[in-house]
């Protein structure tokens, strides 16, 4: 993506590696680490089969069903799914063939323990969807459920280290276009609706879910790899001539460096997206069906160098979110920030290139550097990585802090490692952790394994610390008036003792 009292109690020890036994877990409003630590530990396999009934009318309510296909290893405990909606919108929970009754508290469905067994287990849930990430128009829809907001549309376990494969049916009015993760295998026309089955998606955090639905002008090209779909509403006709052929090759220039440089090949079943009126983000990388603000991409003739520029790089950025975020997704939001800050490392390094009459270094110093000192000089500023007790603050991570200073630390990371090296790490990097989640510490230990440098003492200042460096300089001349020593010394701001190791091109 580019953008802009009950306390859960959790006490568990592990008398085997298979046995978990916490004293309590009690649910309380959003999604608390505690509880996302529990349940990666008490469910796998998990498989969502979702349908939505999608009216003509914005104000009338979409029903939906639910199928959840897990695996549980522990019943000490209750079941608890994620659902910001009010007890009303849940019609019915059936588990295992048994009709139970609608047990749902601070913001969560409970299946008591009792209805639960070890192994598989299946439990149907018939809802009305909300409507707080739907995001309705009178004749379009669009999904946004990044950071915490899956669990505003359906039931589900939202949190990012427990993926998911989704088997989805979307009916909707027969003059609409829709637009989801994996294929269509099947449409079913009835009156003036038409049922649209998708074949099931690969596996995926609930953030990167998302489904387009409305009335959406539909072109399909192969730029190379294979075929891509656009969905969009933009009627001018001159930015559409003057924009559709790029913004495919766009996307397929920014593919085939990805493949390249991480050596691995594109990893869904499909490249397609969506433009989307008024989007309050950039864009946003779902899986197999990015969305974009339309007026970023749609340009006419008289577009700037900076424009096209920046189209390029959102098309990069959201581009690599599928290696780095979808692919490979981040354990818990703490690390949300790696995600964002290797998609604009990536942008960088794919765009920059097509624009050689640009200083890009100079674009870069000035985009980052006086956000990042303005905010790492404040009382207020915080280090890269951050504490994220509950999901649902998810949103207050994001800030110049992550796309302004995380930018500089990952420059000067590549730079101290050398660039071969830097990239062999990321690689290993991708083929350990694909399809799974990994930290910043995992990162940290491979890149480590790559340079004679000690990366978990870099990463320590960097990464762990806020505040930044005070440098001055120290010049001496001899008595030709030629320099006859240079040194460059620092000091921590904030007073403490920190040391940052940087590189400098003199």
């Amino acid at each position: 993506m580019r953008i802009p009292s009950c306390l859960l109690c959790f006490l568990w020890m592990a008398v085997s590696g298979q046995v978990i036994q916490p004293s309590n877990v009690l649910a309380q409003e959003g999604v608390s680490k505690e509880l996302a630590s529990y349940r990666k530990k008490q469910l796998s396999e998990v498989s969502y089969n979702l349908s939505f009934a999608i009216p003509k009318d914005k104000e009338q309510s979409i029903q939906s069903k639910l199928i959840v296909e897990l695996k549980i290893v522990d019943i000490n405990q209750p079941l608890y799914f994620d659902f910001n909606e009010k007890k009303g919108n849940l019609q019915s929970v059936v588990i295992n063939g048994m009709s139970i009754a609608i047990l749902h508290e601070k913001e969560h469905l409970i299946i008591p323990k009792k209805w639960l067994k070890l192994g598989r287990n299946n439990i149907e849930i018939v809802f009305v969807a909300g409507n707080l990430s739907l995001n309705r128009n009178s004749d379009y829809l669009y999904t946004l459920l990044v950071p915490d907001r899956a669990r505003t549309l359906f039931p589900c376990f939202d949190q990012p280290d427990i993926k998911a494969t989704y088997t989805m049916a979307i009916s909707a009015p027969k003059e609409w276009e829709v637009l989801a993760g994996a294929e269509v295998i099947k449409q079913t026309s009835q009156d003036d609706f038409v049922t649209y089955q998708f074949k099931k998606s690969d596996k995926m955090s609930t953030y990167l879910f998302s489904f387009v639905a409305g009335k959406f002008a539909k072109v399909t090209m192969n730029p190379g790899h294979f075929n891509m779909t656009m969905l969009y509403r933009e009627n001018d006709t001159a930015k559409i001539k003057a924009s559709s052929n790029v913004i495919f090759d766009l996307h397929e220039k920014s593919l085939s460096f990805l493949e390249k440089y991480t050596q691995r090949s594109f990893p869904f079943q499909k490249l397609d997206f969506a433009t989307i009126p008024a989007h309050p983000f950039g864009g946003m990388e779902h899986v197999g069906a990015i969305q974009y603000k339309e007026s970023t991409l749609f340009l006419d003739n008289s577009a700037t160098n900076t424009e096209k520029l920046d189209r390029g790089k959102l098309i990069a950025h959201e581009t690599a979110h599928t290696w780095f975020g979808n692919l490979v997704t981040m354990k818990w939001f703490d690390d949300v920030w790696m995600k964002e800050v290797f998609a604009n490392f990536m942008a960088d390094k794919i765009m920059n290139p097509t624009f050689p009459e640009i200083n890009h270094d100079l674009q870069f110093v000035l985009a980052h550097y006086p956000t990042a000192y303005g905010e790492d000089r404040s009382a207020g500023t915080h280090p890269i990585k951050q504490t994220l007790p509950n999901l649902k603050n998810a949103g207050s991570l994001y800030g110049s802090i992550i796309y302004d200073k995380a930018p500089i630390m990952m420059r000067q990371l590549e730079t101290a490692m050398g660039a071969d090296r830097f990239q062999k790490g990321i690689q290993k990097y991708m083929e350990r952790f694909a399809n799974d989640n990994a930290d910043w510490n995992d990162l940290v230990v491979i890149l480590d394994q790559e340079t004679p440098l000690n990366i978990k003492k870099w990463s320590k200042v960097w990464v762990n610390q806020s505040s930044r460096p005070l440098l001055t300089d120290v010049l001496v001349y001899d008595a030709k008036d030629k320099i006859k020593s240079f040194e460059i010394h620092q000091k921590a701001e904030d007073g403490s003792s920190n040391v940052w190791p940087q590189i400098f091109e003199i």
